[in-house]
């Protein structure tokens, strides 16, 4: 106990009560002390034990706050024990009373809970630890307030604010919020397909899933070929592959349909050509009608400005005449004025036709936009029609190459345009590096053949297997024709269906050696700097859809 008090004393000595602590910390509390508190320790003021005491000057000791009340009541103030006026200057505090006050021993704030004694100087101390002092919950938005023996547990498994992991996403959420993010949110759950097949799927995969569920319904994929069936995916699929027969006979009907609609395009090129002729004609006699305006307006200038010269030298000649002459001039006047009045009609009609030529011009250049516009369309409409003409359907290809020497120079690759096996067969191409490629870069002439995606991939079979041969047509007139044949290889993704516009290109790097096509001793392979390439594929076994 004395070992007690000297710490106490100590630690009162060392800091002097810079202030009463205990003010704040006994508020709303009740103080119990174990032994009966002393009168000498009891507020004259307001009868309660002397918190941070102060003395006045007549010597009776009074709480700060009640002394700091007589204070502010100014002059009028006077001790309740004698009576005697109580002086600011007068009053200090009193360390000696709060020392004493301090080691009185005390029950703690939180009996009967807590049957702690402790002195007064150490019940602050014996608060921090207590544990039946009431905290408030640290969680962010809990105002609940427990004792510390039940804290810990509380904010770790009662607090409806504490953060807990979900079991299936590991994501951090309040418990109040946990289960309806695990009912409704978590994409990690897994649900019954709403399409009712018999998976479970998680619900971030839900739409993907929904994609390949074979419960959906979907269309047939020939559907924009005029097939209407509609059920679920499953069924779907075996329609697709049971009605093979009847969906390519769509694919025909809608390939006819095709052909029609360009065939009437032709013959709408044709009709749009003869009016185009007759709007060349029309607009040809426009110009032959603006040259005779422009010839007539520039006579009609060169008449103008003689005109304009003879009534300078009229004017001329009217002032020397009036000087001269006099009064004979006045009979002379009504002539010239005449005259002259003539001449302004004639300038007169001279504006009429520089506005009507201007309003001709016009309608030239309207005239001429027309005919740009329909030149351009005609000049589409024959690339069009280059363009089908040249397409082969049976297999086979004649590729005219012109311009060989300053080609082969420039090095570039060329391609042909593209032929076909049959209307719905393999789409093919050539391609040609005349200055060589690869193994015969330099030294001779590399041919290549290209699959190219086509309309009717999906109804060939594959890998392509057919033989393909590409010639180097003599033109002497001998037939000593250059030619190679290879076989596909049908684990090269060269002759698999195409997965873009066209498939890595093989054939012969060295096809022909430069010297050979360029100076041959029994053929002639070019002539007017052009040579011609034939490429035939063996249709054999290939059957027309």
């Amino acid at each position: 106990m004395a070992a007690e008090e000297n710490e106490c004393v100590s630690r009162q000595d060392s800091e002097l009560m810079r202030s009463w602590e205990l003010e704040a910390i006994l508020t709303n509390r009740t103080l119990r002390f174990v032994l009966r508190l002393e009168q000498q320790f009891v507020c004259p003021s307001c009868g309660g034990m002397v918190l941070n005491p102060h003395q006045t000057g007549c010597g009776h000791i009074f709480c700060a706050r009640c002394v700091r009340a007589y204070i502010e009541n100014g002059g009028s103030s006077k001790c309740p024990l004698d009576s005697i006026p109580i002086k600011s200057e007068e009053i200090f505090q009193d360390n000696c009373c709060k020392r004493e006050l301090l080691n009185l021993e005390v029950y703690c704030t939180n009996a009967p809970d807590c049957a702690q004694r402790v002195t007064l100087c150490n019940l602050q101390g014996h608060l921090k630890a207590c544990q039946y002092e009431r905290l408030r919950c640290s969680n962010s938005g809990c105002n609940d307030t427990v004792l510390r023996k039940n804290l810990l547990d509380h904010q770790r498994k009662v607090c409806s604010f504490r953060l807990e992991s979900c079991h299936h996403c590991r994501q951090p959420f309040l418990a109040s919020h946990l289960q309806a993010h695990q009912k409704t949110s978590c994409p990690e759950i897994q649900d019954p397909c709403p399409n009712k097949c018999p998976q479970m799927i998680r619900r971030h995969k839900l739409q993907a899933h929904a994609d390949e569920c074979l419960e959906v319904e979907t269309d047939c994929i020939y559907k924009n070929y005029g097939c209407t069936f509609r059920d679920k995916r499953g069924k779907v699929q075996v329609h697709e592959n049971t009605e093979f027969s009847s969906h390519v006979r769509l694919v025909l009907e809608s390939n006819t349909k095709l052909e029609t609609q360009v065939e009437q395009l032709q013959q709408d090129m044709l009709v749009q050509q003869g009016a185009l002729k007759d709007k060349s004609f029309v607009v040809s006699n426009l110009d032959r009608d603006i040259t005779l305006c422009d010839s007539t307006l520039t006579t009609l200038q060169r008449s103008v400005e003689e005109q304009r010269v003879r009534i300078c030298s009229i004017q001329r000649e009217l002032r020397d005449l009036r000087g001269v002459l006099g009064s004979e001039l006045s009979e002379e006047l009504p002539s010239l004025r005449a005259s002259l009045d003539s001449l302004r009609q004639q300038v007169a009609v001279t504006e009429s036709l520089r506005e009507h030529l201007g309003a001709l011009e016009q309608t030239c250049q309207r005239h001429t936009r027309l005919l740009d516009i329909h030149v351009e369309q005609l000049q589409c409409n024959e690339q069009r029609f280059r363009l089908l003409e040249s397409t082969s359907y049976d297999g086979k290809l004649i590729w005219k190459v012109r311009d060989y020497c300053h080609r082969k120079e420039a090095g570039t690759p060329l391609n042909s345009t593209p032929f076909y096996t049959s209307h719905s067969g393999y789409k093919l191409s050539v391609r040609a590096y005349l200055g060589g490629d690869s193994s015969g870069r330099g030294t001779h002439l590399s041919l290549y053949i290209t699959i190219m995606r086509g309309d009717f991939d999906s109804l060939l079979p594959w890998p392509f297997r057919q033989n393909i041969t590409l010639t180097l047509l003599d033109q002497s007139g001998s037939r000593n024709h250059q030619s190679n044949t290879f076989t596909p290889d049908t684990n090269s993704d060269s002759f698999h269906r195409p997965t873009s516009d066209a498939n890595v290109a093989t054939g012969f790097p060295r096809f022909i050696l430069h010297g050979d096509l360029e100076a041959p001793r029994n053929a002639v392979y070019v002539r007017d700097d052009t040579l011609f390439i034939k490429v035939k594929v063996d249709t054999t076994g290939l059957e027309d859809l």
